[in-house]
This record gives C-alpha cells, sequence and structure tokens, in this order.
C-alpha cells in the first residue's frame, strides 16, 4: 500500500483551527484512517477544492479528540509560505497525496 504524505482539507473559514503561541496551528477535527494520521507529514488547508490552499505546513503532533461524541483527529503543523492546488481524488472534504 502506498504511503499517504499529504492530506488537503477543505476547511471553510477556518473551522476549529487554532493558532498556537509558537506559531504553529492545530488543523481542526478529521476522520482519517488512523494508518494514515500516523504516517502523514504535510496537511493543506483549503476553502473548496478548486482554490489552492490558503493555510499548510509540516505536521509536528498528531492527536486524537472526541468531537461531536466521534474520535477525530488533531493536527499540529508548522506553517510554510506558498500555496498548494488540491490532490486527490473523490469527492469528499479530504485528498490525499500518496509517496
Amino acid at each position: 500500500m502506498p504511503q499517504v504524505i499529504g492530506m488537503h482539507f477543505v476547511c471553510r473559514s477556518k473551522l476549529n483551527v487554532r493558532h498556537l503561541e509558537n506559531g504553529s496551528f492545530e488543523s481542526g477535527f478529521w476522520k482519517v484512517d488512523p494508518r494514515h494520521a500516523s504516517n502523514v507529514r504535510y496537511v493543506y488547508l483549503h476553502e473548496t477544492r478548486a482554490q489552492t490552499s490558503y493555510l499548510q505546513g509540516e505536521v509536528v503532533g498528531c492527536r486524537t479528540e472526541t468531537y461531536q461524541g466521534k474520535r477525530r483527529f488533531v493536527f499540529t503543523i508548522r506553517p510554510t509560505e506558498g500555496s498548494e492546488v488540491w490532490v486527490g481524488k473523490g469527492t469528499g472534504e479530504k485528498g490525499y497525496a500518496y509517496q
């Protein structure tokens, strides 16, 4: 199975994104396969799949939390400059970049 190295999420209006004092940010709450969550290197947040990312960076931490009664992943991210186009197939709110 190819390894997921990047995740793209549709995250409108920075829903549940939290900026941290050290300059990093938290991604909000995402339903992700645990196998992929433990290996991901980068996360990209987009308003829509058609727009480039507005916030992105290197994953420096990952944890699970209960959100609306369900187990979800929260990624801690060190931001990077620039923006990226959407990667991934399907029609959902997330896309995976594989190595």
